[in-house]
C-alpha cells in the first residue's frame, strides 16, 4: 500500500542516519542509541528531528528505594533526551524489529528510539513489554503471572518469545495463491456529492445493497444510490422517509420512494410535519425489498418497511414469555440473508443474544404491534456487556463486548459460545467476519484486531473456533494501527466501523480492510496481512501492521463500506463509499 508523502519522508529521515553511519562494535557496546522527535509543521505535516545521538534509555522502578511493600511502578527514562514517562497503554508504543526502532508517545510528543543492532532492540522491547504487563496487572510477566490473568490463547500475548513469532508467516488459507504479487490500487479518485448546510440532513450511515440500490441515512430520510458495474455509484436523485403505521401516527402520509427530493421537500412545507422515524439501526431484508428498523426511543419495537412503496407495513414487539425485551442491535442470520427471502434475523442487547422470526406462528398477523416469534437465544444474568455482532456465510456469529472480549457462536446454538477470546481491555465498537468464517475483525477506538479462527486441534485435524473450543491452540491475533506520527495527524481520532471487502457467496476471498478515523479513511491490504510475516509488535507484544492507505476528507468520516464484490471487474480491486456528514465519496 502507498503511504502519504510526509509519513514516507519522516520514516526515511529516521532510517537514513544509521544507513550512512558505520557503527563500530565498540560504539554498539557503548549503547549508541539515537532519539528522534517528530515535529509537526504549520502545514500539518511533520518531520523527524534528531534529539540525541547518544540517548540512554532505561526502564526503572520508581518505588524501588522507598517502597517496602514490594510493589513496583515502572517508568521509561531517557537520560540524554529529557524523557521520563510512565509505562502504560497511553505510550502507544510500537516496536519495529526490521528498522530496529521503538516509537512511543510522551509529553504530547512522538519519539523514536533507533537501536544499533537487533539484539539491543529486542532486549529493550522485552523489558518494555514486561514493565507494561506489571503496571497493568500488578504481577510479573512470567508463565505463572500470565496464567493468573489471561485465558485461552491470550495467555501468549505477553510471552517473551513473541518477537520470534514476527518472522513466522501465517499459513495461506485460500488455496495457496501467489502471495508475492499483490494488487495495489491506483490513487483513489474522489467525487464529492452535493452538500447541504442543514444539520438535520447530515448523513449518519450507509446501508449497502447487493442489488441495484444503496441508501444513505440522513436522520429520518433515505437517499437512494445506484450500484454501477466497475465499482461505482450514481445518485438516483430520489429520497424517501418512513412514518409509523396509521394506528400510531402522524397527520401526513409517508413519502413515496418514487417522488423526487424536490417533491418531498414541497410536501413537507405544505403539510404538518409528520412523526417520521429516525432509525438507529437499519437492516435490509427479503431480497432487499424490505427494511427492518430499530429506533433509539423504543428499543422494544421493530419496524418493518416496504421500500418499494416507501412505508412501514408492520410494527412488531420484541417479547419473550410475554415480557418486553429491549434490542439495540440486529444482524442478518448469515451474510447473504438480505438478498434472499428469509424471515429470521439476530438481535442483541447488553446481556442477551437471540434469534427472531418475522412470521407469526398463528399465520396472519392480527394485532398491532404483533409479537415477534422468539426462536432461540441466551439471557445472561449480567456482565457480558455485548456491543455488536456479525455473521459469516454459514451463519457463524461473532459478538463483541465492552470489555474487549469476542465470543464465537456456531450457526445452530446461541446458548453457549464455542470460544470466548479475551481482549486487551478496549471496548469492541464494531465487528465483522469473513464469508468463510476463518477471520474476525474487531474494531476498537485505538486499533483493529484480526483474529484467525482456524487452528489444528489435539487430534492434528483442522478445526474452527466457531464450532469447537480453540483454547490456547490459536494463532496470536494481529493489530491494525496507525503509526504514532499519523495518530498526531488524525488528532488522536478513534477508529470506527472496520469492515472486510463485502462478499455474499463462496469461491471468493476478501482482499481489503477499511475503517474510518476522524477525517480520514484507512485501508489495509488484507490479502497481504493474512499470509505475510510482520516485523512490528505493539501493545502486549502483538504483531502489528502499519502498512495502509490514508486519505483525508474535509469533514469527519461517519461510515465506510465496500461496494459488493459482484460489481467489480477485477476481484482484487477495492471500491468503497466513504460518507461524511454532508458528502459521500466514491473511492475506486
Amino acid at each position: 500500500m502507498g503511504q502519504n508523502q510526509s509519513t514516507e519522508e519522516g520514516l526515511d529521515a529516521v532510517n537514513q542516519v544509521d544507513t550512512n553511519l558505520k557503527i563500530t562494535p565498540q560504539k554498539e557496546a557503548d549503547g549508541c542509541v539515537k532519539l528522534y522527535k517528530y515535529v509537526t509543521t504549520s502545514s500539518g505535516d511533520g518531520n523527524w528531528e534528531l534529539a540525541s545521538s547518544n540517548a540512554r534509555p532505561r526502564i526503572y522502578d520508581s518505588k524501588e528505594d522507598s517502597n517496602t511493600s514490594g510493589k513496583k511502578d515502572f517508568f521509561l527514562e531517557i537520560e540524554q533526551g529529557d524523557v521520563d514517562v510512565h509505562v502504560d497503554a497511553n505510550m502507544n508504543h510500537i516496536l519495529d524489529v526490521r528498522q530496529r526502532r521503538v516509537t512511543f508517545a510522551a509529553n504530547d510528543t512522538i519519539y523514536a528510539l533507533k537501536f544499533p543492532n537487533d539484539d539491543t532492540c529486542r532486549t529493550f522491547g522485552v523489558d518494555l513489554n514486561d514493565a507494561l504487563f506489571y503496571n497493568q496487572y500488578g504481577i510479573d510477566n512470567d508463565e505463572v503471572g500470565r496464567s493468573k490473568i489471561m485465558e485461552d490463547y491470550a495467555s501468549t500475548v505477553f510471552a517473551k518469545d513473541n518477537t520470534e513469532r514476527l518472522f513466522e508467516p501465517m499459513e495461506t488459507d485460500d488455496g495457496g495463491e501467489n502471495t508475492e504479487q499483490y494488487f495495489t490500487p491506483e490513487k483513489l479518485s474522489e467525487k464529492q456529492a452535493k452538500e447541504t448546510a442543514k444539520d438535520e440532513d447530515a448523513i449518519h450511515s450507509i446501508i449497502m445493497g447487493a442489488g441495484e440500490n444503496n441508501y444513505l441515512l440522513r436522520g429520518c430520510k433515505f437517499d437512494v444510490l445506484r450500484n454501477v458495474d466497475g465499482g461505482g455509484i450514481e445518485d438516483k436523485n430520489i429520497s424517501f422517509t418512513l412514518t409509523p403505521p396509521p394506528s400510531t401516527a402522524c397527520a401526513t402520509p409517508p413519502v413515496s420512494m418514487r417522488r423526487t427530493r424536490a417533491a418531498a421537500a414541497a410536501s413537507q412545507t405544505a403539510h404538518t410535519p409528520a412523526a417520521e422515524l429516525t432509525p438507529s439501526r437499519v437492516l435490509l431484508a427479503h431480497a432487499e425489498r424490505r427494511m427492518n428498523l430499530l429506533t433509539p426511543d423504543n428499543p422494544n419495537i421493530l419496524h418493518h418497511a416496504d421500500i418499494e412503496v416507501g412505508k412501514i407495513v408492520s410494527t412488531f414487539a420484541f417479547q419473550k414469555d410475554r415480557v418486553d425485551v429491549p434490542i439495540v442491535e440486529i444482524a442478518s442470520e448469515y451474510k447473504a440473508a438480505q438478498t434472499e427471502e428469509y424471515s429470521q434475523f439476530l438481535g442483541l442487547d447488553q446481556n442477551r443474544i437471540c434469534r427472531w422470526d418475522l412470521r407469526d406462528k398463528r399465520g396472519v398477523v392480527q394485532e398491532s404491534p404483533a409479537v415477534l416469534d422468539y426462536v432461540a437465544g441466551k439471557d445472561y444474568s449480567r456482565g457480558t456487556n455485548f456491543t455488536c455482532m456479525a455473521t459469516s456465510g454459514d451463519g457463524f456469529v461473532a459478538v463483541g463486548s465492552r470489555d474487549g472480549r469476542v465470543r464465537l457462536y456456531n450457526s445452530r446454538v446461541l446458548t453457549q459460545a464455542k470460544t470466548s477470546i479475551p481482549g486487551l481491555g478496549k471496548p469492541i465498537t464494531a465487528i465483522d467476519v469473513t464469508y468463510d468464517g476463518k477471520w474476525v475483525l474487531a474494531t476498537t477506538d485505538s486499533y483493529l484486531m484480526l483474529i484467525k479462527t482456524t487452528y489444528v486441534n489435539d487430534k492434528g485435524k483442522d478445526a474452527n473456533a466457531f464450532e469447537s473450543r480453540m483454547g490456547g491452540r490459536g494463532a496470536v491475533p494481529r493489530l491494525l494501527r496507525l503509526k504514532p506520527e499519523d495518530s498526531i495527524k488524525t488528532g488522536g481520532a478513534k477508529f470506527t466501523k472496520g469492515r472486510f471487502t463485502w462478499i455474499t457467496e463462496g469461491g471468493h476471498s476478501e482482499r481489503w480492510v477499511a475503517a474510518g478515523c476522524g477525517r480520514y479513511s484507512v485501508m489495509w491490504n488484507f490479502s497481504k496481512i493474512r499470509t505475510a510475516s510482520t516485523e512490528s509488535i505493539g501493545y502486549g507484544g502483538l504483531p502489528t501492521c502499519m502498512d495502509y492507505s490514508l486519505r483525508a476528507k474535509e469533514e469527519e468520516v461517519v461510515d465506510v463500506h465496500f461496494v459488493h464484490q459482484k460489481y467489480m471487474r477485477d476481484e482484487e480491486q477495492a471500491a468503497m463509499l466513504v460518507a461524511t456528514p454532508h458528502s459521500v465519496f466514491n473511492l475506486a
